[in-house]
């Protein structure tokens, strides 16, 4: 399996950000080769861009809320991207320098990151052939990033040489044109006097013989991976903005650090903002759903085990895990002397153990063993309250990897253990560890339960899953595998192997088979929050809190390894779907959900303060104008009148106003998803419907004749906006003087500006174009050549900027070409699983809520004819239509489940509709379907061009059904859309 990288709406959003940040601005290219273009951080044009950006002026982007356009004047150029973990934040960062090295030739990057695990996170991500395919996919295979690690410097006699990593990025050249220089550092080898401080008896740069001077030649782009470890007071930053002086700093993370003093965020320049709340409510991360086993009894006391004494007098010290009071017990005491639960259990014995996995420990009198560090719970003490979890963890684990080995494309399961005690795992003298065996065991028999569904079964998939699990019990081992920081040291093969498996080789611990086609079973991963940042896997499903994570750790941050979107057995990822990382913890957590849910809204609590950019839009919902809805809430004084929301009124606020809360959907963090039942006798008579919107289709656009192609080519050389724009370089000099304080300071000035030439060779220019449009290289050639016989093309005309605008003009024309000229064609063959039938096309049981709606009303009465068990719904109209679909014409209805129909779109992408009908026609016959998009507008003329474009697209697709002699309607539903009488006019017709 290899991992495809796709490119998500979300991260082109950011990068279309950053790059509004340089447009039109003047660069300096006559700075020295081995430095950036050079741009006056003062120009009033970065600050325009700016703004445009945070007003929501840039089409497709958010804009910024007024209280978080906040700028702190300085040398530098600080400009932030906000992205909530598990949202691709390193790809972003990775194709910025590619995009900014593209449009405005930088080209020398330094990313700065606060530990080892992220830099290693990173360095193997930037380094993968799935990024390299990627990128050169994206921007051609002549430009590169040419990678540079620091690491920690050995000590060598003789000369003292320059670190080679610093002097190969920064003798770089930009001459090299298509190269992109990156420097790859931690804050501490950054900080390293020893490495970055000292004198070498090696020049760079002609005169550089300090590392520090030799970065500052560059003149690089800084880019901060986890801001809120750079605090502005701390020494890392200091040193980074004195000693390194970039140009620009641009930071990407979830979490940005706050003032001290006020709590405010420190945010510098914010052009893009994803928060938790717009990650999760989007589906751009998985929801998270809280588990905990819970005792027989409502209240249980657990015990730990924390230093034992071999030596006499022979002592256990326990501590009460709830009250953290500890108490040490001899031999023959009891553990009625710790808590009157438990009565009756003795310490029998403490040291050498009858266990093989434990060789010193606590043996108590019902047989127990304990090793330093487990746990005893006074409820279901016949076992550790660790081994409850375990046995959860695995039934939690294989309901999910069925699940997901049923999928169309399997998505393999992964689950992430957390632990106290390396030796628990690691275990002494080459033995494993008693956790380690007690896992196997428990695994063992999970297994074998599992397997006896399956060893007689006829469906083809359950049988080569029930292979799947033979191959995991014939070899335990091989199904787990830890790392642990004192792995890095160790010579053990076996350890390394696994090492390797969980930290380095994303692909194949995703693989469900090794490259001899043998099953490859590793899907349990042990560790000691080692694996916290820096680390991750789209296809961890579950992560088992077996140890304490340190109050210090946000409940994001917790469950921040398991909240990207998965990737199914082919490396595609899977977004639009409602996935659930399960998070198993101990009752003593149980308020684990809660503490999240307002962790996430709170994170975002600045955001909402300023309800004026919603204004307008609440006032159209209740059909009032935005001034008489602004009036009545200062009357009921739950704003202020700059639109801010009065301190303590925000919860009554939202309970009158609810369409002002844009906090944390209710099914985003829960204790169990929520299953909605699929009424089979309903199914039944959607089937056919659903059988053949789910049959796969190819998509097919007319063949363009060689006129039309060079009509293309005309209609975007000869357009109004001309593909030109001069572009324009500039001479900077500064002056060192002395100020009216007496301090000396830089003053800068520009000397004179000039045309850049030549940016692009004419050869490279059109096959550039060729590569993007698949506009035959003759065409767009004889397309230039009559556009300058009739109007002379400026001799710098063949640069990147008039490349991008080429392209982007060809995708206008493509647009409104063939808004007619295109058809769908059904493939045959099976389908395999849906979103709503297993592999044999019999209906699931049930599906998750979340992929149908959010919302569920309890009040309103559910129609017979409605495809599902609960009303559950995602909007004020789709609830309507759930309550008035009561025509007698009505056979079945149902919410089509999230990007489950997926129409592609001959412009990209695909579209979802959202209501599925079968209706009995006026002469008695069950022949007629309807299909249904809403669109959260009052009218046609409120939809953008493409979503106009998606809704002829969808028309057609259903259209194309009729040749199979199933009779369709396709329709969109606007706000003001009755379905009762949309109902009525497709029946009708």
């Amino acid at each position: 399996m290899k991992i495809r990288l796709q490119i998500l709406e979300h991260q082109t959003q950011a990068i279309a950000a950053l790059g509004h940040v340089f447009d039109r601005v003047e660069l300096d290219y006559s700075s020295r080769n081995e430095a950036n273009p050079v741009f006056d951080v003062g120009d009033p044009r970065i600050a325009e861009n700016i703004a445009e950006i945070q007003q929501g002026q840039l089409e497709g982007i958010s804009g910024i809320a007024k209280q978080l356009r906040t700028r702190q004047g300085s040398t530098y150029l600080g400009v932030d991207v906000r992205m909530e973990t598990g949202t691709g934040k390193t790809y972003v960062y990775t194709r910025a320098m590619f995009e900014l090295h593209k449009l405005f030739g930088f080209n020398k990057f330094i990313i700065l990151v606060p530990s080892t695990p992220i830099k290693e996170g990173t360095r193997n991500f930037i380094e993968s052939d799935y990024a390299r395919e990627h990128f050169a996919d994206l921007y051609g295979t002549q430009r590169r990033l040419a990678l540079e690690v620091l690491d920690p410097q050995k000590r060598s006699k003789g000369r003292k040489m320059f670190p080679t990593a610093v002097s190969s990025f920064a003798s770089a050249s930009r001459l090299q044109g298509n190269r992109i220089n990156c420097l790859l550092m931690t804050d501490g080898m950054l900080q390293s006097k020893r490495t970055m401080a000292t004198d070498y008896d090696q020049t760079v740069l002609g005169s550089a013989s300090v590392p520090y001077e030799a970065l500052a030649d560059t003149r690089p782009i800084v880019l901060i991976d986890e801001p809120h470890r750079f605090r502005k007071e701390n020494k890392a930053w200091k040193t980074l903005i004195e000693r390194i002086r970039p140009q620009a700093v641009i930071r990407f993370g979830a979490t940005f650090p706050r003032a001290e003093k006020s709590g405010v965020v420190d945010y510098n320049n914010l052009v893009f903002n994803l928060g938790s709340i717009e990650a999760f409510n989007d589906q751009l991360v998985k929801g998270v759903a809280v588990q905990y086993p819970q005792d027989p009894a409502e209240k249980s006391v657990r015990l730990k085990l924390t230093s034992l004494s071999v030596s006499k007098p022979k002592t256990a010290t326990f501590r009460d895990e709830d009250s953290k009071k500890t108490i040490q017990l001899n031999l023959g005491d009891s553990l009625g002397n710790a808590d009157g639960d438990f009565a009756g259990i003795t310490v029998a014995g403490v040291g050498k153990t009858d266990s093989p996995a434990i060789k010193s420990g606590v043996t108590l009198s019902n047989g127990q063993i304990l090793a330093r560090g487990d746990m005893i719970s006074s409820g279901p003490y016949s076992d550790t309250y660790q081994v409850l979890m375990l046995q959860r963890a695995l039934v939690n684990h294989f309901d999910a990897e069925w699940e997901n080995f049923q999928r169309a494309r399997k998505v393999k399961t992964l689950s992430l253990f957390f632990i106290d005690s390396i030796d628990s795992y690691r275990g002494e003298d080459g033995r494993d560890g008693h956790l380690r065996l007690k896992f196997e065991e428990l695994l063992a028999e999970e297994i074998k339960r599992r397997l006896a569904k399956f060893d007689t079964h006829s469906d083809p998939l359950a049988r080569e899953y029930g292979e799947y699990l033979q191959a995991s019990l014939s070899d335990l081992q091989a199904t787990n595998g830890g790392y642990f920081s004192a792995d890095n040291s160790s010579s053990d093969e076996a350890i390394q192997a696994e090492v390797d498996a969980i930290l380095r080789d994303k692909e194949s611990l995703l693989s469900f088979r090794k490259p001899d086609d043998a099953w490859n079973t590793m899907r349990f991963i042990f560790s000691k929050w080692t694996l916290r940042e820096g680390w991750d896997n789209p296809n961890v499903f579950q992560i088992v809190k077996l140890r304490s994570s340190g109050s210090e750790i946000s409940k994001l941050q917790e469950v921040g390894r398991g909240l990207r979107l998965p990737v199914d057995e082919y490396g595609n990822r899977i977004a639009g779907e409602q996935f659930y990382l399960t998070y198993l913890i101990d009752f003593t957590e149980a308020d684990f959900a809660n503490r999240l849910i307002n962790e996430i809204n709170a994170d975002s609590a600045t955001d909402t303060r300023d309800i004026g950019d919603l204004l307008e839009n609440v006032a159209t919902q209740r059909g009032v104008t935005a001034i008489d809805l602004l009036i009545e809430l200062l009357k009921k004084e739950l704003v202020d009148e700059n639109k801010n929301i009065i301190e303590g009124k925000a919860e009554e606020l939202f309970a009158l106003y609810p369409e002002f809360n844009t906090g944390l959907k209710r099914d985003k963090v829960v204790e169990k998803p929520q299953q909605v039942k699929i009424r089979k006798d309903n199914f039944a008579k959607i089937k056919q419907l659903w059988a053949m919107a789910n049959k796969k289709y190819y998509l097919l656009l007319d063949e363009l004749t060689d006129l039309e192609m060079q009509g293309c080519v005309d209609h975007i050389l000869d357009s109004k906006e001309d593909v030109y724009s001069q572009q324009v370089g500039v001479v900077k000099q500064e002056r060192i003087h002395r100020d009216e304080a007496g301090q000396m300071v830089t003053q800068s000035e520009t000397l004179d500006t000039y045309q850049i030439e030549g940016a692009l060779n004419y050869g490279d220019w059109l096959k550039a174009a060729y590569k993007q449009t698949f506009l035959p290289i003759q065409v767009i050639h004889t397309g230039l050549v009559r556009r300058n016989a009739t109007q002379k093309l400026p001799s710098d005309f063949f640069t990147k900027a008039t490349l991008a605008r080429f392209v982007s003009k060809f995708h206008d024309w493509m647009q409104d070409t063939f808004v007619n000229r295109f058809s769908y064609t059904s493939i045959a063959g099976v389908t395999g699983p849906t979103a709503l039938t297993k592999a044999d096309g019999e209906p699931k049981d049930s599906i998750v809520q979340g992929n149908i709606g959010v919302f569920r009303d309890t009040q309103s009465r559910l129609p017979d004819r409605y495809l599902y068990d609960a009303f559950v719904y995602d909007s004020d109209l789709e609830q309507q239509n759930i309550t008035r679909s009561t025509s007698n014409e009505v056979v079945v209805f149902g919410k089509i489940p999230r990007r489950s129909i997926k129409v592609p779109l001959y412009f990209g992408g695909t579209t979802s509709p959202d209501f599925m009908y079968v209706l009995r026609t006026e002469d008695g016959n069950v022949t007629l379907n309807f299909i249904v998009e809403t669109k959260d507008v009052r009218n046609k003329n409120e939809l953008r061009g493409t979503e106009k474009l998606k809704i002829v697209a969808a028309k057609k697709f259903f259209e194309s059904m009729q040749e199979t002699g199933v009779r369709v309607s396709f329709k969109s539903q606007l706000k003001n859309d009755d379905i009762a009488l949309m109902l009525e006019e497709v029946i009708a017709s």
